[in-house]
């Protein structure tokens, strides 16, 4: 992946710069899920990761008199229909992959992670030469996780790639630009995609690297970024009628996304129909959007080695929307 030496990623405000890590940092907990996707080649399923695999253990980092806005209305509206600490309207991937002995007969789920140190890096205005060297240790260090949990005893890892930054609504709206090269032929910013397509190469490296040292585990990459990209690039055949960059829920602009409008604080409000759009709040993704990745993860192309050569699931495109 090449870069435009000195190529330098606009400079956010203080308070833009914390909320945005804020956001992508929303936890690091193990969590058991559960949902009616899997069958019985596992018993259990661990996700270790931030917003998009939190089920609402953040609040536990608040004092009780302080919530994170991802507790209030219309966080939920979809599924719950209440708040839950998901960052989303419904349930996040990990609720739509999840199953219901540990170790060997459990699915581990490790990430996605990164988006918290590329984000605070980006968003504090340095070059982008000087943030390269990041991507190596992160990726390092989500191998190295991953080499412990098979120490551990675990037979089967999961380790999802970043997603495609440069089709989120907050990215959008930070690093407007007049310059249309800036951006691919669907609307998003093509060098924080660049970005992101650099760190799922090297963990892809790495991964390959832990199957040698590893044979008799099995060390899948889910390809977070292009299952999201097939929604990016062709939303309305995917049911998301209103799009894919504009959020649902925000406090209005060009992506409806402002930093001073949150989704959950008012004067934000929340669009009528969430299955309608790919992106939640700016930063996350809607259940419906999640539904159709899971789909494609469990039965498409998104995943090496595929896990359902591993695990047959049989999800059909009818039975996406019952999920």
């Amino acid at each position: 992946m090449q870069f435009e030496n000195n190529l330098k990623v606009p400079m956010a405000s203080s308070f833009s710069q914390l909320t945005i890590i804020y956001f992508f940092a929303c936890n690091i907990f193990i969590l058991l899920a559960s949902a009616r996707t899997c069958t019985s080649c596992y018993t259990s399923i661990f996700g270790f990761g931030d917003s998009l695999t939190d089920a609402g253990n953040l609040i536990h980092l608040y004092p009780p008199d302080r919530k994170p806005h991802m507790y209030f209305p219309p966080y939920g509206k979809t599924y719950f229909n209440r708040p839950t600490g998901r960052c989303s309207d419904g349930r996040l991937l990990i609720d739509l992959i999840g199953c219901k002995k540990f170790l060997e007969s459990s699915l581990f789920l490790l990430g996605e992670f990164g988006g918290n140190d590329y984000t605070h890096s980006l968003l504090s205005g340095k070059n982008l030469n000087d943030i390269l060297p990041i991507i190596p240790v992160v990726v390092q260090s989500i191998a190295s996780g991953a080499h412990e949990l098979v120490e551990l005893g675990a037979k089967t890892i999961m380790v999802p790639s970043v997603l495609p930054f440069g089709c989120a609504s907050s990215y959008l709206t930070y690093f407007e630009s007049w310059n249309e090269d800036d951006y691919d032929e669907i609307g998003c910013l093509i060098w924080p995609n660049e970005f992101a397509s650099y760190h799922n190469e090297l963990l892809q490296k790495e991964l390959h690297r832990l199957r040698e040292l590893h044979p008799h585990v099995n060390i899948i990459y889910a390809d977070y970024y292009n299952a999201a990209m097939q929604l990016y690039r062709a939303p309305r055949r995917y049911g998301f009628l209103e799009g894919a960059l504009v959020a649902c829920c925000g406090g209005g602009g060009p992506y409806n996304f402002n930093i001073f409008a949150l989704c959950g604080i008012f004067p934000a409000t929340s669009c009528e129909d969430p299955n309608q759009y790919v992106n939640w709040d700016g930063y996350h993704l809607t259940e419906a959007a999640y539904r159709w990745m899971t789909k494609s993860l469990l039965e498409g192309p998104f995943t090496y080695p595929p896990i359902k050569n591993l695990c047959p699931f049989g999800i059909n495109e009818a039975q996406v929307s019952q999920i």
